[in-house]
């Protein structure tokens, strides 16, 4: 089935090399789309430009407010002016996918954590992030929690308020600083919200690219 009408300019993509020199996952935007030609932003890689080839095979995932998509394509053509540029062919066939991994990036962002219990929420404790991606996070508290336990998240992007259900996979101590560091994964999350968090992903490793910080 063709979902390319889900496709726009300033669109969010993920590129996926599967290998070479180049091989990892990046982020970039769609410029321009006409008819089956897509034209996005070169990706950038420690604040240089990734000077993927002419004839390089890649994947290119996105979403919309409920699902995710990917369609795997060839690079065709490279331009440099006025911005850096790689022109792809959309194919007839794009598939809806279920997303298993995410980008993930080092943050401080403070947030606001209930535990869900029978009895219903537990009283809000604070916590800060340390890295954040479209599938979950890892942040820190003073809290004791435990594995498995299920939390309704809030966390303010500069977007906007979220309010997200996620489980604990581990939780920590640190003998060191008596904090806990909690991993955590998405548990009730829509995809609105999901692809608000990639976008600040997305400018968080551009911003950081520029300071030559990644």
């Amino acid at each position: 089935m063709s979902y390319k009408n889900k496709l726009f300019p300033g669109a969010v993509i993920e590129l996926k090399i599967p290998e070479g020199d180049y091989q990892g996952n990046y982020y970039t935007k769609v410029e321009e789309i006409r008819e089956q030609t897509l034209y996005i932003g070169a990706p950038y890689h420690q604040g240089e430009i990734v000077p993927l080839r002419v004839g390089t095979v890649l994947e290119v995932l996105f979403n919309d407010q409920m699902s995710a998509y990917v369609f795997n394509s060839t690079i065709k053509q490279r331009t440099a002016f006025p911005t850096p540029v790689f022109v792809l062919d959309i194919p007839n066939e794009i598939r809806k996918i279920q997303r298993r991994s995410f980008v993930r990036v080092k943050t401080f962002l403070p947030l606001t954590y209930q535990m869900v219990t029978k009895e219903g929420l537990s009283q809000p404790q604070k916590g800060n992030a340390l890295d954040l991606s479209g599938g979950g996070m890892c942040f820190e508290t003073f809290n004791k929690l435990e594995n498995n336990e299920l939390l309704s998240l809030r966390l303010t992007l500069p977007s906007g308020e979220l309010n997200i259900g996620a489980r604990i996979l581990r939780a920590n101590k640190s003998e060191e600083t008596k904090s806990y560091k909690i991993s955590s994964e998405f548990h009730e999350i829509s995809e609105h919200d999901r692809d608000l968090i990639i976008r600040y992903v997305f400018e968080l490793q551009r911003t950081m690219r520029k300071k030559g910080l990644i």
